[in-house]
């Protein structure tokens, strides 16, 4: 059994350089109102409708797996910010990565249950029915550009595995999803040894968050960024021939 020894100097952070016993805690809640008030000045206005959908979520017996409908502004933001962060510290390592596959959420098809999409073990594949589509303008630009797109999976941690499993074995990812959705899909993909990228839905509109549920968006212009910066990595690092 491994004895733990009183650290003379702790090896990552030390919450006590914060001050004594509560005043950490003060200093923890002044920079929490710090980050909320900022946040509120800087993007505030794309969030003015969740508090009202929060309560209303409160007072509706919501499925269990739907507890996010009750997610507060607050918490929006933070994991707002939490998806940009992790987005560009792990852009080194989702440089280096041979292989690359956009996971693409249903919400974003345009036809819905009339999608011509295909089913492959790594997941449906857009069959680009639809040149109005974003899911096809998306698949076509990720061909293009050296990458391939896959429906995402509820279940994020089976999807990697199996696409770790077959042909995609030096694996990145680049998630196309809401921002609660999207967060979690980076975790869960960083938890897999699986650098990614995300790009967020300008909003949300699937069956988890509205009835009836509608077509959503996104910044195609956003993934075709991220895969012309890492083709222009890879050829800048290419030993020259």
């Amino acid at each position: 059994m491994t004895r733990f020894r009183e650290p003379r100097v702790p090896p990552t952070y030390d919450l006590r350089a914060l001050g004594e016993d509560l005043e950490i805690y003060h200093a923890l809640d002044r920079l929490a109102d710090w980050f909320l008030e900022g946040a509120e000045e800087r993007v505030g206005a794309a969030f003015a409708r969740v508090d009202e959908y929060a309560a209303c979520a409160a007072r509706q017996q919501v499925k269990p797996e739907e507890f996010f409908k009750r997610t507060t502004r607050e918490r929006y933001l933070v994991e707002l910010l939490a998806t940009v962060v992790m987005t560009r510290q792990l852009w080194p390592a989702f440089v280096e990565r041979q292989h690359t596959v956009l996971l693409l959420p249903d919400c974003l098809a345009i036809r819905g249950a009339d999608c011509g999409r295909k089913r492959t073990r790594y997941g449906p594949r857009c069959a680009a029915c639809d040149p109005e589509c974003q899911v096809s303008r998306i698949t076509v630009a990720a061909r293009r550009l050296g990458a391939d797109a896959y429906f995402a999976d509820l279940d994020h941690a089976a999807q990697i595995k199996r696409l770790i499993r077959g042909k995609y074995r030096d694996l990145s990812l680049i998630g196309v999803a809401c921002i609660w959705m999207l967060a979690g899909g980076m975790r869960a993909a960083e938890l897999a040894d699986v650098p990614s990228q995300g790009v967020l839905l300008n909003y949300c509109g699937c069956e988890h968050w509205t009835d009836p549920p509608m077509v959503t968006d996104t910044v195609v212009a956003r993934v075709e960024q991220i895969l012309e910066r890492k083709l222009a990595a890879a050829r800048s690092s290419a030993p020259a021939t």
